[in-house]
């Protein structure tokens, strides 16, 4: 396959060869250049909704989790009670490598105290960093026959 790929090339000077190089060197930046502002829109979008997910049949558009913020969630503490919440805090200590880990949050816990009302959705809206959250893009794996059969399925996907 390299080889096709590289034949009409080889009666190339090296002088023409960088050239092709700069010219699809060039091409690439100038793409990836709208592919980022395309994403900076979907993210700035999936921002303003507070979406996670964004369904599409060729890419997985999925937003990352924000950032906690530590001094603004501890008030939880005496709305959901202290041992509810040790179940989603892990208070700042020092490792036996001797590394400083700083006070932790667990969100997925967390987030699952909002349904209990208002008011604590008011805490933990005030102590996420949801600006932080990043956009992560990926094509999706896709069968190498849809580019010969597009939208025809499988018997054996159904």
């Amino acid at each position: 396959m390299t080889e096709q790929v590289m034949r009409p090339h080889t009666d190339f000077s090296n002088e023409e060869l960088l050239d092709e190089w700069v010219l699809l060197r060039t091409q690439y930046n100038e793409l990836y250049k709208e592919m980022d502002k395309i994403k900076y829109l979907l993210d700035q979008r999936m921002k303003a909704n507070r979406a996670r997910s964004i369904t599409h049949q060729l890419v997985s558009a999925e937003m990352g989790a924000p950032t906690a913020i530590v001094d603004r969630l501890i008030s939880l503490r005496e709305v959901v009670g202290a041992e509810e919440f040790k179940r989603a805090f892990t208070p700042a200590h020092t490792e036996t490598r001797e590394v400083d880990v700083p006070d932790k949050i667990n969100m997925t816990v967390v987030n699952g105290w909002a349904k209990q009302g208002d008011h604590i959705r008011d805490i933990i809206d005030h102590g996420t960093d949801h600006e932080s959250a990043i956009l992560v893009l990926k094509l999706k794996k896709q069968d190498p026959l849809d580019k010969f059969f597009p939208g025809v399925k499988d018997d054996k996907q159904d």
